[in-house]
């Protein structure tokens, strides 16, 4: 008998799963009016509970990957959200109860993840571990949902959200930190960046074995390069990089993943600040030329998403939210038992490599907590002016956006707060340009906000010439959105897809189809 949700699981504030998928089109739009240039899809991803494990409930990447989008054309919004069929959750929908069982599943504390092995038996067999829900990115006319770790990526209809399948290119994906389940299960990070003229993504996987690092960089035509990183230091977690015009910058960091330690009864995640911060420098136009490998030499510390980089002569200049150390809980530090642990802070930051002397310097640029680092992504791998970012008081109370200019350090702000003090979240901002030729920076940033005491949520949409005089609209759901932690803006007025979409639109008015469908 599968387990049932626990009564708990509906205090989880704005983390609280959202069970259903609906559809909103014509969005209510409650203060402003939505820019008539706006027209593309603003895209995200999370985890969210489709059915409960056999272990009842577990870690986040333990649940099914549920995308959203937000389409904009001619001044409306339509909203939908939708399961990403993958393998796993097709198998347990057709079983009708949950299948899938994990060996660092059932710890009952902060060390269940659902990141190691799976516990197979002749129903999971086979299959995929992951959900794909930790970040969604557009790529050749798709979005593509990834989870980085547990399953391929997952290609999407941009229009309908319907699953469309496994990316063609997967057959060429390394290994996880788990054994792959079956041909074409391989490891794709959740934060690749691209080359906006190309179309090129720049992406790679991680292990905890050798070897711990595997270049994947994918052309629009699904041709794939792939290079294994033998020389790579440590098996580091490798979660995000910087791009810039002639490099792509692979942080290794003492944040380890080694799933031998699950059998030890231990978080499979490690933080060993005795071991160096290493910088991979791998040429853009020379793929299978020599890597540079910068030891940096710096205090422990880590950068779990990056800005962009700039470069000033033979200065590269690497921007991001610096933690002093990950921003998840260790045995070091976290008793076992606990369910729940506050992440820490971090500030933004810069780390400055001298190309020509190869040494490394660190600064924290503020005292604030912030998070979530974007920036107008046609100037991927390219210089930069603007960044924006999520800041509060930590972590849990982000709610002041920020539009940051990297040069002169000058910026812009906005605190969205409520007249009545009613909590509420603000999730990852995206940016979406004004124009396909607007000046870089030039544009909308557009923020989810849960209202989840209401069951309430919101986009604001901000001005970014303008972010100190707040939403010039504000749009509306009836209900509390799920939590995503990353999602992108995908442009109908380029090449990336046409405006219609492959798919069909669904009728007019508010559709949910219930976790049981």
């Amino acid at each position: 008998m599968t387990p049932p949700i626990p009564p708990d699981i509906r205090l989880m504030g704005p983390l609280k799963p959202m069970r259903f998928e609906a559809v909103v089109d014509d969005c209510i739009v409650s203060e402003g009016q939505i820019p008539e240039e706006l027209n593309g899809g603003f895209y995200r991803v999370g985890p969210t509970w489709k059915r409960p494990t056999k272990q009842g409930t577990s870690g986040f990447v333990t649940q099914d990957g549920m995308v959203q989008s937000l389409v904009f054309r001619e001044g409306r919004a339509d909203f939908r959200n939708k399961w990403i069929r993958t393998p796993k959750y097709v198998a347990e929908q057709r079983a009708g109860r949950g299948l899938f069982e994990w060996a660092d599943g059932d710890f009952g504390d902060w060390r269940s993840y659902g990141l190691g092995e799976v516990i197979r038996d002749e129903f999971t067999h086979g299959i995929p571990q992951g959900n794909n829900a930790v970040n969604v990115f557009p790529f050749a006319g798709q979005i593509v949902a990834s989870g980085e770790m547990g399953s391929p990526p997952i290609a999407l209809d941009p229009i309908t959200l319907e699953t469309i399948g496994v990316v063609p290119w997967s057959v060429a994906l390394g290994k996880s930190v788990v054994d792959p389940a079956c041909f074409g299960d391989g490891a794709f990070t959740a934060h690749p960046k691209w080359d906006p003229d190309s179309g090129e993504l720049y992406g790679w996987g991680y292990s905890d074995e050798k070897p711990y690092t595997t270049l994947h960089w994918v052309k629009p035509d699904g041709s794939i390069r792939s290079r294994e990183l033998w020389d790579a230091p440590y098996n580091a977690l490798t979660h995000d990089m910087w791009l810039s015009d002639s490099y792509v910058v692979l942080p290794f960091q003492p944040f380890t993943v080694d799933r031998t330690k699950v059998g030890r009864d231990l978080s499979l995640f490690g933080w060993e600040p005795e071991k160096p911060i290493v910088l991979a420098l791998i040429k853009r136009d020379d793929f299978d030329g020599p890597i540079r490998w910068i030891e940096a030499g710096i205090d422990p510390q880590y950068i779990m998403h990056t800005m962009a980089p700039n470069q000033d002569g033979s200065k590269l200049v690497l921007d991001g939210p610096i933690f002093d150390r990950p921003p998840f809980p260790f045995e070091d530090e976290v008793e076992l038992g606990i369910d729940f642990v506050p992440f820490g802070t971090g500030q933004i930051g810069r780390w400055v490599l001298d190309l020509e002397s190869g040494t490394v310097t660190s600064e924290r640029l503020d005292d604030r907590a912030v998070e979530f680092p974007k920036v107008d992504e046609r100037f991927y791998g390219k210089p930069y002016e603007w960044g924006f970012m999520v800041a509060g008081e930590n972590l849990w109370t982000l709610n002041t956006i920020v539009r940051r200019n990297v040069l002169t350090g000058a910026e812009d702000a906005y605190t969205i707060t409520r007249d009545d003090d009613v909590p509420l979240a603000v999730f990852e901002p995206t940016f979406a340009p004004r124009s396909p030729e607007a000046p870089e920076g030039d544009g909308y940033l557009i923020a989810p906000v849960s209202r989840f005491t209401e069951n309430f949520s919101e986009f604001l949409i901000f001005d970014t010439q303008h972010i100190p005089a707040g939403p010039i609209a504000v749009i509306e759901l009836p209900f509390q959105m799920g939590w995503t932690p990353h999602g992108h803006w995908m442009d109908f007025r380029g090449k990336q897809v046409p405006p219609n979409g492959n798919g069909r639109r669904a009728s007019s008015g508010v559709a949910m189809t219930g976790a049981g469908a």
